[in-house]
């Protein structure tokens, strides 16, 4: 009687017939997955190899780095920048504290060969959107020391305002401290003029991440950040590359945002932004097996499939005519592709120096607000949205809640946003007058983080129609030309057959 084909195990989970595995290979149960993240079920010894690589090609503008074919990629590997400020009369400047040291990527791709295997354009806009997941501890405790990103919000407490002195003089009994909390701030943990001066007075400072170019080498100070591999290509959220399997070179190619949107400066003077070239690195950890492992593991798995995420960007310019709502019919694309979500801001037009704010231009500006004085003064903006795909619309009613449109988002990410009211619809007062760099928080924080993201909820191929989106903003906060920035999140499917990779839609 003859035995059934057993069936070969690639990492998207599909089989693949015997007749694929070459003759003499492991049998699959022999054989562990490599390539997925996690433990690999078996007792066997791992080595790590760390490789410090230089770009290969670099400029102010674009830089590229060829990773070696050796072992397995390690995808939490790192890049590495500094930036000088270059400044001019500035005595501070620093990296946005909501996307750090992203905001100097503008676009990121992947390559194998002459393909593309994966590719974000509007990077540094896209991670304001990916930061306000991450939770203020963890700004606190790590990125602000490895990313700069420093929304790390804390309780103010009053410590006394009874004058203007610093030393304690003029504070009257009983203001030393309060146990109701005025508002939240950010805790960056290093603070000056805080005793016995109003809020509005305060001056809080951004610890060891500010960028001094004096022109006394003695003193100058281009602090060194990282990126991880997995924040800038989703591919590798799931997977590992096998670089010891593939015959062609991949690329890693960055292309930087202009001088202006990189850095933030505490005054009203322009900065240059410019990259220390000796500190552009990348930080490789190649994963090794035991060589008869390794080798049975790709005999075994002459071809292995992989479905991952892309995102691609939509931009529009959004017209503001004052005291009139916009209104926006707009077709996302994604014709004939399998997508998840649309996740899209609008962002005000900052002018030619969006560098003065702490922000820069990485904001989802919101709407106007105006809650104080008579009734007949007050407004209270809102926005409406919906998503038509396939003939039919995503809501049978438009969304126009602010609170069904955040928890669209929860719903969407697994993860709430960590934003306040204040920062995502100006719906409360709650931000601090409390000044970051000279900056008063509450004018740079109030309305910046009103995103929205819709999970597509039929499981569909979008038709040749596209998805098409219609929003109401009544009305936005600042009477300027906006950018509308939308991100489709596409399903790839890459093959690598062979040590050649091969990409499609899926």
């Amino acid at each position: 009687m003859s035995e059934d084909p057993v069936p070969t195990t690639i990492s998207s989970g599909e089989p693949l017939d015997a007749s694929s595995r070459p003759a003499g290979a492991s049998a699959p149960s022999n054989v562990p997955d490599l390539m997925k993240i996690g433990a690999v079920p078996t007792n066997t010894l791992m080595d790590v190899e760390t490789d410090i690589l230089e770009p290969v090609v670099q400029s102010e503008t674009f830089c590229r780095f060829r990773l070696q074919n050796k072992g397995i990629l390690h995808s939490n590997s790192k890049l590495t920048f500094a930036l000088t400020g270059g400044l001019t009369g500035t005595d501070n400047c620093y990296f946005p504290i909501n996307v750090g040291v992203n905001a100097l990527i503008d676009r990121c791709v992947l390559k194998s060969g002459t393909k593309t295997l994966c590719e974000t354009d509007g990077y540094n806009q896209f991670m304001a959107y990916r930061s306000m997941f991450i939770n203020p501890q963890h700004n606190k405790q790590r990125e602000a020391f490895t990313t700069g990103r420093m929304m790390c919000r804390c309780w103010q407490y009053d410590d006394g305002a009874a004058g203007p002195s610093e030393d304690g003089a003029n504070i009257a009994a009983g203001e030393q401290s309060n146990s109701n909390a005025v508002g939240y701030t950010i805790d960056t943990g290093v603070e000056t003029q805080r005793l016995n001066v109003t809020p509005g007075n305060r001056i809080v400072r951004l610890p060891d991440q500010t960028f001094v170019a004096t022109g006394n080498p003695s003193i100058d100070r281009a602090p060194v950040y990282q990126i991880a591999l997995n924040d800038l290509f989703p591919f590798l959220k799931m997977n590992q590359l096998p670089l010891y399997m593939c015959k062609e070179e991949l690329d890693i190619e960055l292309h930087f945002a202009p001088a202006a949107k990189r850095l933030c400066v505490s005054d009203i003077n322009g900065l240059d932004g410019l990259i220390v070239t000796g500190e552009t690195k990348m930080i490789a950890d190649y994963i090794y097996y035991p060589q008869e492992m390794m080798d049975a593991y790709a005999n075994a798995n002459r071809k292995l499939a992989f479905t991952y995420v892309d995102y691609r960007r939509v931009r529009h310019t959004i017209a503001v005519p004052g005291g009139v709502p916009s209104t926006v019919i707009l077709n996302l694309g994604g014709a004939g592709r399998i997508v998840n979500k649309v996740f899209f801001c609008a962002t005000a037009d900052k002018g030619a120096n969006p560098e003065r704010s702490l922000l820069n231009d990485y904001t989802a500006d919101g709407l106007q607000t105006l809650l104080g004085g008579a009734a007949a003064a007050r407004t209270f903006g809102t926005f409406t949205h919906n998503l038509r795909y396939n003939d039919n619309y995503l809501y049978p009613v438009d969304i126009t809640n602010p609170s069904r449109v955040v928890d669209n988002i929860t719903q969407a990410e697994g993860s709430p946003p960590f934003v306040s009211k204040d920062e995502w619809s100006q719906q409360e007062s709650l931000i601090t007058l409390q000044q970051v760099e000279q900056r008063q928080l509450d004018n740079q924080l109030r309305s910046t983080s009103m995103w929205t993201c819709d999970r597509l909820n039929r499981n569909e191929r979008i038709n040749s129609r596209g998805i098409e989106l219609y929003a109401t903003w009544d009305y936005f906060e600042n009477v300027v030309p906006h950018t509308l920035n939308a991100w489709l999140e596409v399903v790839r499917y890459a093959v690598l057959e062979d040590g050649q990779f091969t990409v499609t839609w899926a």
